[in-house]
């Protein structure tokens, strides 16, 4: 991509204009996962501040079943390609645009019936998915992070890029203060949240950058 081209896109970010599907083409296209994390990153805080919701109550598997309306997938990894990616989140904002019934949108990673291997998409794939999803898709207030589809370490590094929920059971020994410190780790605020996304408890504010580096982090297998 050359520097105006990059130019262009940043302008429209920060002024928040609306991408267009080329846009999302050039994004795709962009092999600079730092410089798509900062777009991201500045749109996802704009609308959600330094907050990522989470809950331990709720059971995600509805929202992927399609049980719950207010939920927009989008699959990837299995053999679809950027174009398809694109098309779909753009009939998720034209449908939104319509209806706003949506509240969240959730980039799901296709897993392969075989147990041979465990990812379909490389973790690059994945974050430069839901950054551009959360670029694309201005008009969605939500984008979920499922850490049993992803992984614990990709899904806290989603968090940089574009994704404000973090969901997935409390199973194979991942406790509430895990999820606290998974999410302080990643330098945001944790709040929880009901099945209408309004916030019912905001805890405290992550530490310093400095602070957290004082201290040896959890990495997250």
């Amino acid at each position: 991509m050359d520097a105006g081209r990059r130019g262009e896109l940043e302008a429209k970010v920060y002024a928040g204009e609306r991408l267009s599907r080329a846009d999302g083409e050039a994004l795709f296209a962009s092999d600079d996962l730092a410089w798509l994390g900062r777009l991201a990153h500045h749109r996802r805080t704009e609308l959600n501040g330094d907050r990522v919701l989470f809950t331990t109550d709720l059971d995600p598997a509805g929202e992927i079943n399609g049980e719950s309306a207010a939920a927009a997938l989008l699959p990837y990894g299995g053999n679809d390609d950027h174009g398809q990616r694109l098309d779909h989140l753009m009939r998720v904002r034209e449908q939104q645009d319509a209806t706003g019934g949506f509240k969240v949108l959730i980039p799901l990673l296709h897993q392969p019936e075989s147990r041979d291997h465990t990812e379909t998409a490389a973790p690059a794939e994945s974050l430069k998915t839901f950054a551009v999803a959360r670029l694309l898709v201005d008009n969605v207030p939500h984008v979920k992070s499922l850490w049993a589809n992803h992984g614990l370490s990709v899904a806290q590094l989603t968090l940089n890029f574009g994704a404000d929920d973090l969901d997935g059971s409390l199973t194979d020994g991942i406790t509430g203060d895990d999820l606290l410190d998974l999410i302080w780790d990643a330098g945001f605020r944790p709040a929880e949240r009901d099945a209408n996304y309004e916030v019912v408890r905001e805890h405290d504010p992550a530490p310093s950058l400095a602070g957290r580096r004082s201290e040896p982090q959890q990495v997250w297998a």
